[in-house]
């Protein structure tokens, strides 16, 4: 395989959301786990996307979450701000109010409830968002993950996206899970950060000259994700880690991975329609998952 020299974005980790006794966001809590990951080297974090059950998150509440990151330290151009809404209005008020708070990276999935629309019509949405964002200096992450939206972002959408709006798109996050779509948007648009969803396509992704990646496991081993930059070898249990996630609602699995090795159960805590795993899901994942390393680093 022919090493292509990569653009660097770095590992930002999908922040999971906490949630305190009463259901509400737990902003405190977010922005230490936030400063620890930082601190154990992410380049950035990204806020209200899928691991952070963004679309059951008000824009109040994630509006609210970014101001207690920045307050917390935590530099505004290091916070990803996810656009995970359906009704256009919203969409474009939620993400000038994130860079208007100083974010310069969006990540924005297509408009996922009318299911069976054409590529041209989530286009057209992307279109008039562009649009009313161009005043701004915005930096836009397509993000691609068709196995939750149904609206998959094809290559050839993001090549009509780029060629309209070169100074605004600014890469993809394909978290399709499918290599053969990873490698023919790495093999298209060099010029983007092209962002690898699945763990365990991260390493052959960085050879081909991928910039990083947007991910869940960064919530609680960073450590794991962080040396494939540099082109290592992936650790032996990092694929085995992420088939385990898949046996359980990932959202809900992270997070209690991140209470297990954190030991506060708090982190276990998640908003309707999701919900937690029952406590024998939750002793086999944490078993296997011991079972993997020897050693869990906690995070906070």
């Amino acid at each position: 395989m022919t090493a292509v020299p990569r653009r660097l974005f770095g590992i930002s980790a999908a922040l999971t959301t906490p949630f305190d006794e009463n259901g509400n966001v737990d902003n405190s809590a977010l922005s230490k786990h936030a400063s620890n990951l930082l601190q154990q080297g992410c380049a950035s974090v990204t806020l209200g996307g899928t691991t952070g059950e963004g679309p059951s998150l008000s824009i109040d509440e994630k509006i609210s979450a970014h101001m207690a990151l920045t307050k917390a330290g935590i530099a505004p151009e290091k916070i990803v701000f996810a656009v995970m809404e359906t009704a256009l209005p919203t969409a474009i008020a939620a993400a000038r109010k994130a860079l208007d708070l100083g974010s310069k990276y969006l990540l924005v999935a297509p408009p996922f409830y009318f299911k069976g629309t054409s590529e041209r019509a989530v286009v057209d949405w992307f279109r008039h968002f562009l649009n009313a964002i161009a005043d701004k200096p915005a930096k836009v992450i397509l993000y691609n993950i068709p196995q939750m939206t149904a609206a998959p972002m094809t290559p050839d959408m993001v090549g009509v996206l780029l060629k309209a709006f070169p100074d605004f798109i600014s890469g993809v996050k394909d978290s399709s899970g499918d290599w053969e779509n990873t490698k023919a948007l790495l093999d298209r648009f060099k010029e983007l950060d092209i962002l690898i969803g699945d763990e365990r396509l991260l390493a052959p992704g960085i050879q081909l000259g991928g910039a990083g990646a947007i991910s869940g496991v960064a919530n609680f081993r960073p450590d794991l994700l962080i040396p494939l930059l540099d082109k290592h070898d992936p650790a032996p249990q990092l694929s085995a880690m992420v088939n385990l996630l898949l046996e359980y609602p990932v959202t809900a699995a992270v997070k209690s991975l991140v209470g297990h090795l954190t030991r506060n159960t708090d982190w276990r805590r998640i908003r309707a329609p999701l919900a937690p795993l029952d406590q024998a899901q939750y002793d086999i994942l944490t078993s296997k998952y011991d079972g993997l390393f020897t050693n869990g680093t906690p995070n906070d």
